[in-house]
């Protein structure tokens, strides 16, 4: 499941985006309201997380915005608030749940859960290349042949469609994988990779996971 978060505190929006990839969603973090609505518009998302208080373009303003599009995709929206105006003026414009903070991030994958089941435009199939990832089923699908990944490959994966075109750190991928820093784990990442990597080449996709894992890699064609 694919989602856009839009929060401007971002050590805040960095540890719940931490919590929601570890948890199999793939997120795109956005930082202000300008943000918020470029990647809304222009991407598909199953739900959107929008805070009100943001620069540029506060969240009310932005939910308007995409609603004014005939983008349906489920919106939540979050307030530090507390204050009923703001959940009236979110619901009118357009909202689909409402969460003030501070909120657990258990009542907020329960949330999202129960959005997602009522949304029929629910976006199940990514494209990597050639190869079609089915994000509830955990796989790679090319011409009718299906590979499974595990749940560390998944949360890999996932990690660099939320980063696509960006180089990924040693840190990163410990964070996702709720690992701490060592030898041990650093063989564990390798092995995981060169799992992913031999799937892609079974399904004879161009695409690979290249790089030194200790100072950056990428998804993509190597050596183009």
């Amino acid at each position: 499941m694919r989602l856009l978060y839009a929060e401007d505190e971002i050590q805040l929006a960095r540890a719940i985006s931490t919590i929601l990839e570890y948890n199999n969603y793939i997120v795109d973090n956005a930082y202000d309201g300008e943000e918020a609505l470029n990647l809304a518009v222009n991407n598909n998302y199953d739900a959107i997380i929008l805070d009100i208080m943001m620069p540029k373009k506060d969240g009310v303003e932005v939910l308007r915005e995409i609603r004014s599009k005939n983008i349906l995709t489920p919106i939540i929206m979050v307030t530090a608030k507390g204050e009923n105006s703001d959940k009236i003026d979110g619901l009118e414009s357009g909202a689909d749940d409402y969460l003030a903070k501070p909120f657990q991030t258990n009542e907020l994958i329960a949330r999202l859960k129960a959005l997602t089941r009522r949304n029929t435009n629910y976006i199940d199939n990514y494209k990597i290349g050639d190869i079609n990832y089915n994000i509830s089923g955990n796989k790679f699908e090319k011409d009718n042949k299906t590979l499974i990944l595990n749940s560390e490959e998944v949360k890999i994966i996932n990690k660099f469609i939320s980063n696509m075109d960006a180089t990924l750190k040693y840190e990163q991928i410990l964070t996702v994988l709720d690992m701490d820093e060592s030898e041990k784990n650093l063989s564990k990442i390798k092995l995981y990779i060169a799992y992913i990597n031999k799937k892609f080449e079974e399904l004879e996709s161009e695409y690979r996971i290249f790089g030194d894992i200790e100072f950056g890699i990428k998804l993509g064609i190597k050596n183009v």
